[in-house]
């Protein structure tokens, strides 16, 4: 299970930065904002989803077009953690968008769990807001939400924030930490294909 998904994950990350780069003097500029459940009921996964999670991050950091390597810019939310605030949703966001990697790496492997309300609409939502997304077509603009519980939790529904993600050229893609069969019936599948993007 760990190598399919793993192959997977590499796979579309090599694949979707092939259409984004301009053909032109520009620096090619990636963003991704990195969207984690810390709840509870993510005890046994999050450190096989913090590594998958990376090896994304890594896999961009070394893709390259028309011989240009690209600005990674990242960003790192946490949500579902009964530590965080609830008029915030139970949202952090632990950095805005940064090319300094070593700093992500640091808080994201620094993350641990605790209870459990995981408002995946809240925590897209936040990230199209609070965010600095550029405003070129040219750019290539991704959200990885991921996490194990319902997608449909919480006051904001799903659907209306990766639609506004989608207004803005950011594609959402989920990694349910579970069966496919569950994250399908469960909101994964339907938020990644309304977002134009993978269901992993």
């Amino acid at each position: 299970m760990l190598k399919r998904l793993t192959t997977s994950l590499l796979m579309f990350a090599a694949l979707a930065t092939a259409p984004a780069f301009a053909k032109t003097g520009e620096e090619p500029r990636i963003q991704i904002a990195i969207l984690l459940d810390t709840s509870s009921s993510m005890d046994g996964l999050i450190a096989q989803t913090k590594e998958q999670l990376w090896q994304i991050v890594n896999t961009f950091a070394t893709a390259t077009r028309d011989g240009k390597k690209p600005r990674l810019e990242i960003a790192l939310y946490q949500y579902g953690n009964d530590s965080l605030s609830s008029e915030a949703g139970f949202i952090q966001q632990l950095s805005p968008l940064t090319t300094n990697l070593d700093l992500i790496s640091e808080k994201l492997f620094a993350l641990r769990t605790n209870g459990g309300n995981e408002y995946c609409g809240q925590v897209i939502q936040k990230a199209i807001e609070q965010l600095s997304w550029s405003d070129s077509k040219k750019d290539l603009k991704l959200i990885y939400i991921a996490g194990n519980e319902p997608f449909n939790q919480g006051p904001v529904d799903f659907r209306k924030s990766v639609a506004k993600a989608i207004s803005k050229g950011v594609v959402v893609n989920t990694l349910h930490c579970g069966d496919e069969a569950t994250g399908a019936s469960t909101g994964w599948k339907e938020a990644a294909m309304l977002a134009d993007g993978n269901f992993i």
